[in-house]
């Protein structure tokens, strides 16, 4: 595995206060100011802010399958609810905190064993929640079925 790994992406202007990005070699996205910063943003688009919240959950789902892996922790499936808390800093807006909450299913008890310690390590692993300003916090509920 190489030492370093590098990402890119173009953005494009659209129209007042929405942009296109391009992650490079895969699908264009329209991004727009969030309804509560700007009532005329087109319904349904995505914002920074829901993309920040979304980064930080689809790194930490990535991170869960792959130490669960390492650690033969066998799970059946699992929801990720987050929340990210926006106030005034001094520079304007920032994220506050992001708390996750998941829930996930396995089939034995030996499994809940281990899903608990692959929880814990995938969050203390996640890319993007340690490249975060603000901090993550995560709680788990694991359950046999």
């Amino acid at each position: 595995m190489s030492d370093e790994h590098h990402y890119e992406l173009t953005s494009k202007w659209v129209r007042d206060k929405i942009v296109s990005i391009s992650p490079k070699g895969k699908s264009e996205l329209e991004v727009a100011t969030p309804l509560d910063f700007w009532p005329e943003s087109p319904p349904g688009t995505l914002s920074p802010e829901d993309l920040f919240l979304a980064s930080a959950v689809s790194c930490y789902g990535g991170s869960l399958t792959g130490v669960a892996k390492r650690f033969h922790a066998d799970f059946t499936g699992f929801e990720i609810e987050a929340s990210g808390n926006l106030k005034q800093g001094e520079f304007g807006w920032e994220f506050e905190k992001i708390s996750l909450s998941v829930r996930i299913t396995v089939p034995t008890e030996k499994d809940k064993k281990k899903m608990k310690k692959a929880a814990e390590r995938a969050h203390r692993y996640c890319v993007v929640s340690n490249s975060m300003k603000c901090p993550v916090h995560l709680s788990y509920d694991i359950a046999v079925v």
